[in-house]
């Protein structure tokens, strides 16, 4: 028998509206799937109108594209679980099913495959899986960690910071304290493995052999001695929260690792804010030199301080351009702080019949900000500035249009701020526009 006969064939299942990355993760995951076996089918299920860029990109590396609008809840789910149920009836060969979701509906899918004996492979964002899923797969992955990784800029990037075995547990047990918080707030249970999961995605460098433990177990047994955490319930359905009292020194330590990030995301803001972003080396500097130093933290490695920064939703880590270059790194809105910037300023910057975007609008208004490296400061400056206000009232004038909805509206002024002529600037909005039988034209 020939390796190519003993390889597994798959089929790929992507809930892309619940996990989704950058461009190059996606070529890498899809890559990374195809040198384990052969894929038979691989489905790709979204809201593909405000996904154009992306559903491009996926269907060329040998997706299908399944339309979902999303006019009804979890009406991806559905019909991502009825594709895989009728994939399992009718292609008996399939051997490996690959889920990419983290989706707590797919645990009874899940269940289904493990029970018709077929192997699972789950891709999620640890961090906003449901906690049971990860346990029913027979392989686990984090999406994150299909990431291009990231170089060390300079020597001294790499080099180990040295701290006692002791300081680096507390500063551990502290790191899991935000795990159990970070699952809490997802609507799950922090099991013990879901815990792990999260922990190895939000803080790379983790290892409890390294902090002197031979397994996780002994970690958490140590965490809950030490009144970090309490277990509860049997193994193995042990879910992990906190002690109705935590310690004045965990609570110290905790702000203090909160406001580390919290400030590498202000200095990333920042240098965007003075007409150019920051590379690693660049942000690194002035870390230093505003005196943040990210070992007193838990971090042994700058560039390990950064991958955790970014797994938070933080900031974005940027391939440079060119070859040799220092990434970038952008500061990043999540949709929380979207949401408090248009509650306080929708009125004042929109105008009084607009309401705050949806969720889903939040969502693009964040990657539209990334992608066109704009922070909030920016885009205000965009929306009052007079002479951008003319340009964009001239084209709405033309169009025979009184206004555009935020996300567009933002987009527009954006653009022009940036210094883009108006044909390009009609050019990008209408992409945006054309679901809703909306088209703009530049002044004659």
């Amino acid at each position: 028998m020939t390796s190519a006969e003993t390889k597994p064939h798959l089929a790929i299942f992507w809930d892309v509206e619940n996990v989704a990355d950058e461009s190059a993760t996606h070529r890498s995951m899809t890559e990374r799937i195809r040198q384990t076996g052969t894929v038979t089918r691989a489905y790709a299920f979204a809201d593909w109108d405000s996904r154009r860029q992306m559903a491009e990109e996926l269907y060329s590396i040998g997706y299908d594209l399944i339309h979902i609008p999303d006019t009804k809840i979890n009406a991806s789910d559905y019909k991502m679980a009825a594709y895989i149920l009728d994939h399992l009836m009718h292609y008996p060969e399939t051997t490996r099913y690959v889920l990419i979701t983290g989706d707590g509906d797919f645990k009874l899918i899940a269940g289904a495959l493990r029970e018709h004996g077929v192997e699972l492979w789950l891709i999620s964002n640890p961090i906003i899986t449901a906690s049971e899923l990860p346990e029913l797969a027979t392989m686990y992955s984090d999406i994150f960690s299909f990431r291009p990784a990231l170089d060390c800029v300079r020597p001294e990037d790499c080099d180990e910071s040295v701290q006692s075995i002791v300081q680096l547990r507390h500063l551990a047990a502290v790191q899991l304290q935000e795990v159990i918080r970070v699952i809490t707030r997802t609507g799950s249970k922090p099991g013990i493995g879901h815990a792990k999961h999260v922990m190895k995605s939000l803080n790379p460098d983790f290892d409890e052999v390294v902090l002197g433990f031979k397994h996780w177990n002994d970690f958490l047994e140590w965490s809950e001695a030490q009144n970090y955490i309490v277990r509860e319930g049997e193994m193995p359905g042990t879910i992990l929260s906190l002690p109705n009292r935590l310690s004045p020194e965990s609570v110290k330590r905790s702000q203090e690792v909160n406001e580390a990030f919290s400030f590498m995301a202000k200095i990333a803001e920042e240098g965007l804010n003075e007409g150019h972003p920051y590379d690693l080396m660049e942000l690194g500097v002035k870390l230093q030199e505003r005196g943040l130093e990210f070992s007193k933290v838990g971090y042994r490695r700058f560039s390990d301080f950064v991958l955790s920064a970014e797994k938070r939703g933080l900031i974005r880590i940027i391939a440079p351009e060119k070859e040799g270059a220092s990434p970038i790194v952008l500061p990043l809105y999540d949709v929380d702080l979207l949401q408090n910037w248009f509650e306080e300023n929708v009125e004042r910057l929109f105008g009084p019949s607009v309401n705050v975007p949806k969720t889903a609008f939040l969502k693009k208004i964040s990657l539209m900000l990334l992608e066109t490296q704009t922070t909030l400061a920016e885009l205000e400056n965009c929306l009052t500035v007079p002479k951008v206000k003319e340009a964009y009232t001239e084209i709405l004038s033309a169009s025979e249009i009184p206004f555009l909805p935020p996300f567009q509206q933002s987009l527009a002024h954006v653009l022009i701020g940036k210094g883009l002529g108006c044909i390009k600037v009609v050019e990008k909005v209408n992409e945006e526009l054309s679901p809703l039988g909306i088209k703009l034209h530049c002044p004659e």
